[in-house]
Parts: C-alpha cells; structure tokens; sequence
C-alpha cells in the first residue's frame, strides 16, 4: 500500500509538473500571438500612409472616403473635400533640390494637422497633391477652411540655408453630391484646383 502510495504520488507531482509546463507555454503563445498580433496592425497600419509625410497614401484615401460617403450618405450630412496642389512645386526642386522639396511637402502636412479638426482626412494623392476630407461641412465652409489653412502657411515658414521658405498652394472644393461617385468628386475639386491656378495661385475655388 505505502509503495502503492508512493507511486502515485511521484505520478502526481509529474502530472502537476506536466500541467504546469503546459501552462507555461500556453502563456508564452499567447503572449506570442498578441506580438505578432500587433505587429501585424502596425503593418497595417504603415501600408496605409505616406512614408515621407505620415498623410494617408492613395490606399487609405480610398478606404477613408468609402467610410465617410457611408456616414455621410446614411446620417444625411454633407461632405466636403478639398484637393490641394503646392504653386511652384517644380521651380523649388530645380532652386533648392528635392530634398527641400520633399520638406515642402512634410511641412504642409504638419501645418495643416495643426488646422484641420480631428475628424478631417488628409491624404496624399500624389507628388505635390492632396487630398483632405472634410465630414459635415457644407461647401462654403470647406473653402473657408482651406483659406485659414492658407493663412496659416504664410505666418509659418520653414528654413533652408538661412532663407525663409514659403509655401503657398492652390485648392478646389467640392460638395459630394448624392448622385456622384468619389472619383467624380475628386475630378471637380481637381477642375477647380486648376482653375484657382489659372487664376493667380494661393487661391481657394468652390467646385461647380
């Protein structure tokens, strides 16, 4: 009997040592799944933006703007977006070479993080453009909103050998209708971008 005992004590203790390495181990792969778990959201989150501004990339416009037509469309808001194309983006690479280009672009994602609300969008559509999505705002107000971020830009500069730099843009915007697609949306802000260019430059027009 006391052999008997014994034995299945020792068979115990290994089973209880068995479990507890089990345990063990099903802790370290879930701790291992939440790593690769967030990992794998950062990745994500990294193939949605720009790498040189932080602004969202084509990509996550597309996914950003599907989202906002849906609220808007589904709670009746409007929905405002402007297109921005920096002036003379081409005459200040061939002055000051493209890595005070690519500043130029960095700095006007920064200026307008600073103006834009918490729910507005930014994103860069490509080269010198972007786009910003502008949720529950009506068009008066959209162009509004492009105006102050213009002002801001003039009263911030950035520095370049010691010279002050700065930035202007032109801009379109444009109301999205019920009735169009995003991409019809985006062609009228870009129409009247390029109508605020013909114009002079560093002007905001409301798309027709």
């Amino acid at each position: 009997v006391l052999l008997a005992t014994r034995s299945m004590e020792e068979n115990a203790r290994q089973v209880g040592s068995e479990l507890s390495n089990i345990r063990d181990r099903a802790v370290q792969a879930e701790e291992e799944i939440v790593k690769l778990q967030g990992e794998l959201d950062k990745a994500s989150v990294q193939a949605r933006l720009d790498p040189l501004t932080g602004a969202l990339n084509r990509r996550g416009l597309d996914e950003a703007f599907a989202r906002e037509v849906a609220r808007a469309r589904g709670k009746g808001t409007p929905l405002c977006l402007a297109m921005l194309d920096i002036d003379n983006f081409k005459a200040l690479n061939d002055t000051h070479g493209h890595k005070v280009g690519d500043t130029a672009l960095t700095h006007l994602v920064n200026v307008a993080r600073t103006s834009m609300r918490p729910q507005d969008t930014m994103a860069r559509y490509g080269g010198e453009e972007f786009v910003i999505l502008l949720p529950d705002t009506v068009i008066e107000h959209g162009v509004e909103a492009m105006q102050r971020l213009q002002r801001e830009l003039t009263k911030r500069f950035f520095l370049q050998n010691n010279e002050r730099l700065m930035i202007t843009f032109s801009a379109g915007v444009a109301l999205l209708d019920a009735s169009e697609t995003p991409d019809e949306a985006v062609k009228r802000a870009d129409h009247a971008m390029y109508l605020a260019k013909r114009a002079g430059k560093n002007r905001v027009f409301a798309a027709s």
